[in-house]
């Protein structure tokens, strides 16, 4: 049996203007809004 491990949601106060962009980011490539989020937030530079 998989040991599903539970999702938690995070809210994040944003200006229009940042959430359109951050939007378009995603949109532009391919993916949604919240895996744009986490390959930002978890990325090793």
């Amino acid at each position: 049996m998989q040991n599903k491990q539970r999702r938690l949601m995070v809210h994040v106060y944003l200006t229009e203007e940042e959430k359109a962009r951050i939007e378009q980011l995603a949109k532009n490539l391919g993916i949604s809004l919240s895996a744009y989020i986490k390959v930002k937030l978890f990325s090793e530079k």
